[in-house]
């Protein structure tokens, strides 16, 4: 692996680390994954490639109990809707 160094406007440098901030990954990785297809580097997704990974253990126990008791919630069949 090679490390290197690009030099670029401070403007740009803060909207590449929010872009990476709202994906959750580092800006090391959103400049990967941005570049990637460009270059022809794109991987062959497999049937064990999982879309929800990157959002593994982003939220709190909490957060995620309040989450299980909405969508249980939602789960409810409403009887009354259905005659």
């Amino acid at each position: 692996m090679t490390t290197m160094t690009i030099h670029v406007e401070d403007e740009f440098a803060e909207t590449l680390r929010e872009h990476a901030r709202s994906l959750g990954v580092s800006v090391n990785r959103a400049v990967k994954d941005m570049l990637a297809p460009l270059l022809g580097l794109t991987k062959k997704k497999s049937k064990k490639d999982n879309p929800f990974m990157k959002f593994c253990g982003i939220i709190s126990h909490e957060e995620a109990e309040r989450l299980r008791k909405v969508v249980a919630e939602q789960r409810q069949i409403e009887w009354e809707m259905w005659k």
